[in-house]
């Protein structure tokens, strides 16, 4: 496969990396095959649990315990998860990655190999990240989203930190690099 897209977010079920709806509403609303479409979340283990709403409260807990457990078990955190991560995304040759909240972050801290890293391009919405990826990527950030606006971004939208997949300038941003992206590859 020549490009695929792919969600990378922090997990906010632990026991599921299935997309929620509004994500797959996204991967839909792209102009590219289904096949280029991954149906998985973070950490792509299709094994896991289907999904099943979280409450914010839950959720954003459930991200500060992750935040500090990849920090003070890196090493470990790194190794458990590097694989399915690695192996989806040598999956194809160019990768679109919509990384939102810490997606960036766990990203980054994955410690992927360079000749991987090289392949990949990353959309960061709402990104609260210490140790990106050092690959192409475009920071998209909100001043209504009062987790993230602290953090640098290259493009501003209206949104909150749960609503960038609704911002119209978001989907038209991805929509174009689906476009540039799937013409490199070819």
């Amino acid at each position: 496969m020549s490009l695929q897209v792919l969600h990378l977010t922090g997990q906010s079920d632990p026991r599921s990396c299935a997309l929620s709806p509004v994500q797959h509403a996204f991967l839909d609303g792209l102009p590219l095959p289904e096949s280029a479409k991954v149906r998985l979340n973070f950490p792509y283990d299709a094994a896991l649990a289907p999904y099943r709403p979280v409450p914010l409260w839950l959720a954003s807990l459930r991200h500060l315990v992750l935040f500090w457990r990849i920090r003070l078990r890196r090493g470990r955190w790194a190794r458990r998860n590097r694989p399915l991560v690695e192996a989806q995304l040598r999956a194809a040759e160019r990768t679109l990655v919509l990384a939102g909240s810490i997606g960036l972050d766990l990203l980054g801290r994955l410690d992927l190999p360079s000749d991987l890293i090289d392949r990949l391009t990353v959309v960061a919405y709402g990104a609260v990240a210490t140790r990106p990826p050092a690959c192409r990527t475009i920071r998209v950030g909100s001043r209504g989203d009062h987790l993230a606006r602290w953090w640098p971004h290259d493009v501003e939208v209206s949104a909150g930190h749960l609503d960038y997949l609704a911002a119209p300038e978001l989907a038209a941003l991805c929509a174009g690099l689906v476009t540039e992206l799937a013409g490199d590859a070819a």
